[in-house]
């Protein structure tokens, strides 16, 4: 091959390189200043029903008219800064002039108070909404009887974050550490019985006065309490409130939904229900373990039809439940030899014979 040849391919290389780069970006030019590609419609994916029109206003207001080439990810979030519960968003551009926006938005789990106002609350974290700033004066409607239902009387308001009713931890004969003994009790199965009753945490937690204005649905919300100062849009500083709203979130749906509040120290959660149990949970280990605990312990009580006033399931392996549930009944057992050749052997026993079921020490078979 010639050297004219090789030069002649050469530049036909270079010249198909830079056609191929320079079509794309003459189309993305004239693309970016054509009406053609000017957003017309705005598709929202994702958005809570109560949401949904004012998020379509806002994105209307910076987004209509705008080239579709130049809408990303972040100038839209950036159109729905004013939102707090927009937790993820992605963009779709469906040329030539429609925008498809898919949403996913936080749950509100928990209300806290602080300061005198309501906050709203997600599981992660994040502040949704608070009272109006002439709620505080009426912040606290009193003391729950019963789930979002206030007894009459004024609560007083905690100065310092949540923490249990004073008071240590319940006390029994049966220790709440792991049995060693070699006779441990199945996990989450077996409720120790002692000589005494745990006493049940006190119930008495603020709820927000009818006349405070919260988003709808949230005034039943679980209740935590924080001096931690909060502002909506931002992440809950207070590992205290990180941990309750942890174990909220890892509760069951029926208990979630009857829960009254939470109360947080550095070192135990207690969770308060509506008509249920006081359950101390401890710190934010084993979680799913501690769950499933409680899940067999009031189903236990369920059986007796007994109602279950405090569960202790801080170690998962060996829960506490109060009151205290009736020893297992005594069962008959067979002797080994039922019948007895006159004359014979007769040690055996006669048949019939009752004796007490053997049960590990301080606890309850299920």
């Amino acid at each position: 091959m010639s050297t004219a040849t090789r030069r002649r391919r050469a530049l036909a290389t270079v010249a198909l390189a830079v056609l191929i780069v320079a079509v794309p970006l003459g189309v993305y030019a004239w693309g970016r200043t054509s009406d053609t590609f000017r957003v017309r419609h705005i598709v929202l994916h994702g958005a809570r029903p109560a949401h949904a029109r004012a998020v379509r206003l806002a994105l209307g207001r910076r987004l209509l008219g705008v080239n579709l080439f130049g809408v990303s990810t972040a100038r839209v979030r950036a159109a729905l800064a004013g939102f707090p519960y927009v937790a993820e968003l992605t963009v779709d551009r469906d040329f030539p002039d429609t925008l498809r926006v898919r949403m996913t938005e936080y749950v509100p789990a928990a209300l806290l108070l602080s300061g005198g106002r309501w906050y709203v609350v997600a599981s992660e974290g994040r502040v949704l909404a608070v009272s109006a700033p002439d709620d505080r004066q009426a912040a606290i409607s009193g003391t729950t009887g019963g789930k979002g239902s206030p007894s009459p009387g004024a609560a007083a308001l905690p100065g310092t974050a949540a923490s249990p009713s004073s008071g240590t931890a319940p006390a029994t004969s049966g220790s709440a550490a792991p049995d060693t003994s070699g006779s441990a009790a199945p996990t989450g199965g077996s409720v120790t019985e002692g000589t005494a009753s745990p006493a049940p945490a006190s119930t008495d937690l603020p709820r927000p006065a009818a006349t405070v204005r919260l988003p709808h649905g949230t005034r039943s919300l679980p209740v935590i309490v924080t001096s931690v100062p909060l502002s909506v849009g931002a992440t809950v500083a207070d590992t205290r409130v990180r941990a309750a709203l942890s174990v909220l979130a890892a509760l069951p749906r029926s208990l979630r939904r009857d829960a009254l509040g939470a109360r947080a120290t550095a070192t135990s959660i207690r969770v308060v229900e509506a008509g249920g149990p006081t359950v101390e949970f401890g710190d934010t280990s084993r979680l799913t373990a501690k769950v499933l605990a409680l899940r067999a312990v009031l189903g236990r009580y369920r059986r007796h039809h007994i109602a279950c006033t405090f569960v202790d399931v801080s170690v998962p392996d060996r829960p506490l439940g109060a009151p205290l549930l009736p020893p297992p009944a005594v069962q008959t057992v067979h002797s080994a030899s039922a019948t007895t050749p006159s004359g014979g052997d007769s040690s055996g026993g006669a048949t019939g014979a009752t004796r007490p079921s053997p049960s590990p020490t301080a606890t309850g078979n299920p």
